[in-house]
């Protein structure tokens, strides 16, 4: 049985699919891995690509969407620790052993996690970072309050998994901060390890640079938080700093609309559809405003 389980869920990326899997597969030098590619239905060459690597497990299956992906990986992974990466992002080396170290330092650790660069869509500026946020105390409340890094900075037990469940697939995005913050409630031990880095690739046209999507699933995301812990007398603050903050880190997204042709019209289209995310701008704006 392999220590860790890399699993690397693939539609129509196949010019970033190589860097990917070789920052995988580098994890090898310092700890035994297996690294599972699922090529989810793809209209380009991403399986062939994959299946020129050898020790990469390719599997194809028809398109289900990201967590439909990642889950058929999970079903697959026979690693005591799991670790999901995006086919357009990367893990830097000794991303891996940094969370050996950590899980051996605290053998009853669930979950452990650490930073990513974040860099442009050629990969070769690092424009910022991603992660850093502590989540040893109190993660539910913490995980609230912000999604704090990609998938690609956590590693998780499987029996972990096992017992809280695997992705969501009716969320298109936000899928995620949904698992972590259901691990959160289950009672799951988070770990910071900051020599833990990976590599998050901001890429046009993405998920996450979609602002209905994103403001949709992770106002549900959200919302349904209050059946994790209904009788959580501090989870309302938190759930509505996470709605505030969620509101406020779509205008950028916005600006970048308005400037596109079309922008306006869209952008206007999305506000009237979606009322509750500039009434959650201008609350968390003017709270904040006010201390």
């Amino acid at each position: 049985m392999p220590e860790f389980s890399i699993i690397i869920p693939c539609y129509n990326q196949a010019r970033f699919l190589p860097t990917a899997l070789e920052s995988a597969l580098a994890q090898r030098a310092d700890v035994d891995v297996e690294i599972i590619a699922v090529d989810d239905g793809s209209p380009d060459d991403s399986a062939e690509i994959a299946s020129r690597y050898e020790g990469v497990t390719v599997i194809r299956q028809a398109n289900a969407g990201l967590c439909g992906a990642r889950n058929t990986g999970i079903a697959h992974a026979s690693g005591t620790y799991l670790l999901f990466l995006d086919s357009d992002d990367a893990l830097r080396p000794g991303m891996l052993a940094a969370a050996a170290r950590a899980f051996e330092q605290d053998p009853s650790a669930d979950v452990v996690h650490g930073l990513a660069d974040v860099v442009d869509e050629e990969g070769k500026a690092v424009v910022g970072e991603f992660g850093g946020a502590d989540l040893s105390v109190d993660p539910f409340h913490r995980l609230l309050r912000s999604n704090i890094g990609p998938p690609n900075t956590f590693v998780v037990r499987r029996e972990t998994l096992q017992r809280v469940g695997v992705f969501d697939v009716s969320l298109r995005s936000c899928e995620d901060w949904d698992l972590w913050l259901r691990m959160a409630a289950a009672g799951a031990r988070f770990r910071f390890a900051s020599e833990m880095r990976s590599v998050y690739r901001v890429v046009a046209g993405s998920m996450s640079k979609n602002v209905e999507p994103m403001w949709r699933n992770g106002r549900r995301v959200l919302l349904r938080s209050h059946c994790l812990r209904p009788a959580c007398p501090d989870c309302g603050h938190a759930r509505s700093a996470g709605m505030g903050g969620l509101a406020l880190s779509m205008r950028p997204l916005f600006r970048d609309l308005v400037r596109s042709p079309g922008g306006p019209k869209k952008a206007l289209g999305i506000l009237l559809r979606n009322p509750s995310l500039l009434g959650w701008q201008l609350y968390w704006q003017m709270r904040s405003s006010l201390g």
